[in-house]
């Protein structure tokens, strides 16, 4: 079966499993479960696992993990990023651009219906430079999105998000703190 027939079929098993109330209640467009690794300096790396990954609210649902760090003079440097999420990419480049309270790092899929439930996946932020900040709050953030590129184009530039959701929240990031793992 094709691509896109797949697709639809799927979509309409799962509204047809929606309308009839047996779909997974546990259903997320977010990780249902994580860690995030933080070694005090300049790298990050979290690791996120889906009970049931969806139901997605577009056609061309995306996957994004959103690192917002709220003080910009914490990290003042671009990122880099990598993955194993399926037909992933790094969204570092647009970190800072039209984002209006303080810079988001992220990575992402371009195709979030390749996401499998309980397969472990993979990401990581890696800096090259620290501000003046000794500390900063942070947020880490799951988010669907969706391509707004013509013709059906991959580009980080073209992704918008549909719906976010916290992960974590309240807590910090200390300059040459110590190794930490926090659970999500």
């Amino acid at each position: 079966m094709n691509k896109p027939i797949q697709k639809w079929t799927t979509k309409i098993i799962f509204t047809l499993l929606l309308i009839l109330g047996s779909a997974t209640v546990n259903a997320t467009y977010y990780p249902s479960a994580g860690w995030l690794y933080y070694n005090g300096q300049f790298y990050l790396a979290s690791y996120m696992l889906w009970d049931s990954p969806g139901p997605w609210t577009s056609t061309e649902p995306g996957y994004e993990h959103d690192l917002h760090v709220h003080d910009p003079n914490f990290f003042t440097s671009q990122c880099t990023t990598f993955s194993n999420l399926p037909d992933s990419y790094d969204d570092c480049p647009t970190a800072g651009i039209f984002d209006p309270n303080g810079p988001v790092f992220s990575f992402g899929s371009f195709d979030a219906e390749l996401i499998t439930a309980n397969n472990w996946y993979f990401g990581a932020w890696q800096f090259t430079s620290h501000g003046s900040a000794a500390s900063s709050p942070f947020t880490l953030i799951g988010q669907e999105n969706e391509s707004r590129c013509p013709f059906g184009l991959e580009s980080i530039w073209c992704m918008f998000s549909n719906n976010s959701q916290p992960l974590l929240s309240g807590l910090y990031m200390n300059w040459g703190g110590y190794p930490t793992w926090v659970p999500y």
